[in-house]
């Protein structure tokens, strides 16, 4: 009678610390893994804004008319009338 007290109490013990450190100790370690993890991908969309808004337009720079020697005159031959 003695070992099966003792066995029991063994059993219940496990079961409440388990449940315990289950509820308790896991989930606040998983919760404050996610908010590091959340808090590293905002840092992380930061700097990545940051690089965005620096990168330069191409087209601020440009300092000559890319169609400014051009002599064709598309319109040239072009006929609006069509009983002519």
């Amino acid at each position: 009678m003695k070992w099966g007290g003792v066995l029991i109490a063994l059993v219940v013990g496990a079961g409440i610390g388990y449940y315990a450190g289950n509820s308790i100790g896991y989930n606040k370690g998983m919760d404050a893994g996610v908010a590091e993890e959340k808090a590293a991908g905002q840092a992380r969309k930061k700097e990545v804004e940051k690089e965005a808004a620096k990168a330069v337009n191409p087209f601020e720079q440009a300092v000559k008319n890319p169609l400014e020697n051009v002599t064709s005159n598309p319109f040239e031959n072009l006929q609006v009338n069509p009983f002519k």
